[in-house]
């Protein structure tokens, strides 16, 4: 295995694959006893083992993803406190505001609950700040004007942890409000009705890594509860329809796809791939699905099932794209549109803004690799911070993304406007970007975010001293992670192609969706030959 480990491909003088090769150790003797008691191949025990799953109870929860599996929502510390107060406005005919975010997480977020309290024949006007004009999280504006639509109730989505000012502002007009959020709590939580965040001190919820969306999906079962058992009149909605829209939001926001993101999104996927028909002609359109197929239109999708790898490269970055240069407003348009032409428009539009997107960001990617050429190598830097007054602020984070990968340090670049920036960062493997932040927060205006992903507002007179802060912070974690920064590939087994049957590769799809701290299997074999170049078979 040595030699495998090894492995060095020579392409026009440069590596064709990472220098470093190895595969990941498991406790092998458990890896068998898993295998064995769930009657499967031992590779399969040793693949479910990397990804945490430890008991046969467990591997055959997460081999089956099937709704049933899910936690009880009442787990979550505030949820009782929540899902009563929303049952009985529903029942009191009273319209609930939604307060969302304007990332896919938080535009899918936002048509989640809009559709589920309309279909309980609820108003349920919604509000989403501009990225540009207003900024990320929780604004006393967008309050009012929910406020003024008539709602004494107001939910925020996938935001609002950091927003104790707005929450009092909240307060001050009349709004009772209820904070359902997945971003890392600061110190300071804000005092509102409910706060639902699994991450908050206290909570005992299961499952931690949640979406945005992943939250609001468990409020919307919560509240379905409570008007089951008050006798609620009128007819409840199955929440399987929604889980759609937790599909796009949870792959897209890249959290792990594992435990009850898992479940969800299998069957979300499921709802999203083109209905099968019974052979005597395709199935009657679902005029609840009229957004969604628009997208997977408009983005020329063809695929008889998609995966998480068509959500996080194909339909949600059209969805982001709204966000980021366009009106976020379109993304939840498309996503409760009843209306195939109307779809279609919205899904259109979002084609073009992301059109733009893309051309905006291979500007700022090249004005960054610019400025990094004029500076230390960044082998040599801990981390790299830059910043322009040109850059477009709705394309910064995807830039962070690709700086990251490139050169495997944690990113942050700041777009400047006048005297305050707003910046976007991502993490390096074995990084935790949010702890890193709080250790600067004396020289941020505002920060927020998680592990991998963080947005922040920084003064101009203060940006030098942030990058130097940041810059000894990134070397001082760095010196003390044991994990070898350079390039690699992280083996899931070595095997031999004899175990590779038709059964193997079939209990290995049952591992699906891949994504986040799930990713699909990859093996090495050592001692292969070539026989020849790989040909297309069928379609």
């Amino acid at each position: 295995m040595s030699r495998l480990r090894e492995g060095i491909a020579e392409a026009a003088g440069r590596p064709a694959f990472p220098l470093r090769w190895s595969v990941r150790e498991v406790e092998e003797d458990l890896a068998r006893r898993l295998a064995r008691d769930i009657g499967a191949p031992p590779l399969l025990g040793r693949l479910l083992l990397l990804r945490g799953v430890r008991e046969a109870a467990e591997a055959r929860a997460f081999l089956a993803a099937s709704l049933d599996s899910l936690h009880d929502p009442f787990l979550m510390k505030g949820m009782e406190e929540a899902a009563g107060h929303l049952a009985r406005q529903v029942l009191e005919g009273r319209p609930i505001g939604v307060y969302g975010d304007y990332d896919v997480d938080g535009i899918s977020a936002t048509a989640l609950l809009q559709r589920f309290f309309s279909s309980l024949g609820l108003r349920s006007p919604y509000y989403i700040p501009h990225r540009l004009r207003e900024g990320y999280g929780l604004h006393s504006e967008g309050l009012r004007r929910l406020r003024e639509e008539g709602c004494e109730t107001v939910v925020t989505v996938d935001c609002g942890i950091t927003g104790a000012e707005a929450a009092e502002e909240a307060r001050r007009m009349g709004i009772a409000l209820i904070v359902t959020d997945h971003h890392r709590p600061p110190e300071r939580l804000p005092d509102a009705l409910a706060v639902l965040n699994p991450h908050q001190p206290g909570c005992g919820y299961p499952f931690a890594d949640l979406s945005g969306v992943g939250v609001a999906f468990k409020l919307a079962a919560a509240v379905r509860r409570r008007l089951h058992d008050a006798g609620f009149s009128g007819e409840l909605p199955n929440l399987r329809q929604h889980l759609d829209l937790v599909a796009l939001g949870t792959v897209a926001d890249v959290v792990p796809l594992l435990g009850e993101n898992h479940v969800m999104v299998r069957t979300g996927l499921e709802l999203l791939s083109p209905p099968k028909g019974d052979g005597r002609g395709p199935p009657p359109a679902d005029p609840r699905k009229a957004g969604v197929r628009a997208l997977i239109a408009a983005a020329d999708l063809k695929a008889d099932a998609l995966t998480a790898g068509h959500v996080g490269f194909t339909l949600g970055p059209r969805l982001n794209a709204a966000g980021r240069v366009g009106d976020p407003r379109t993304g939840v348009e498309l996503l409760t549109s009843l209306d195939a032409v109307w779809a279609r428009a919205c899904a259109e539009k979002l084609e073009e803004w992301n059109r733009q997107r893309r051309d905006l960001q291979e500007e700022a990617l090249e004005e960054a690799a610019a400025q990094l050429a004029e500076g230390p190598p960044p082998a040599e830097r801990g981390a790299i911070v830059l910043a322009s007054d040109r850059w477009h602020p709705g394309v910064i984070g995807i830039v962070a993304s690709r700086l990251v990968e490139e050169h495997l340090r944690p990113v942050i670049l700041v777009h400047f406007d006048g005297e305050e920036g707003k910046g976007s960062g991502r993490g390096a493997p074995g990084f935790h970007l949010y702890d890193a932040l709080a250790r600067c927060a004396d020289l941020l205006v505002q920060f927020g975010g998680h592990k991998a992903a963080a947005g922040l507002t920084v003064r101009r007179d203060q940006f030098e001293a942030f990058c130097a802060r940041f810059e000894e912070e990134a070397r001082a974690r760095a010196r003390g992670a044991e994990a070898d920064p350079a390039p690699g590939l992280e083996l899931d087994a070595e095997v031999d192609f004899a175990e590779l049957d038709l059964p193997l590769l079939e209990r290995l799809e049952g591992m699906a969706p891949f994504g986040m701290r799930n990713p699909r299997p990859l093996f090495a074999a050592g001692g292969v030959e070539a026989a020849g170049s790989p040909g297309v078979v069928g379609k």
